[in-house]
């Protein structure tokens, strides 16, 4: 499975290309909040909430 772009708003980090574009080797995207409802409640600007039969590893 292709990995898709990720895009990242924080120009002060050093793996921000042309204030767009992560170019991290990984990503890694952290909650707020013991249980998550929205993505105000984390560090994903496209968190959708799932239907409680997400795999989790």
């Amino acid at each position: 499975m292709k990995s898709p772009r990720v895009f990242c708003n924080v120009v002060e980090c050093r793996y921000n290309e042309a204030a767009k574009i992560c170019n991290a080797g990984e990503i890694q995207v952290t909650k707020h909040h013991g249980e998550v409802r929205t993505n105000e409640a984390t560090d994903c600007g496209t968190f959708v909430l799932g239907d409680g039969r997400e795999k989790v590893f």
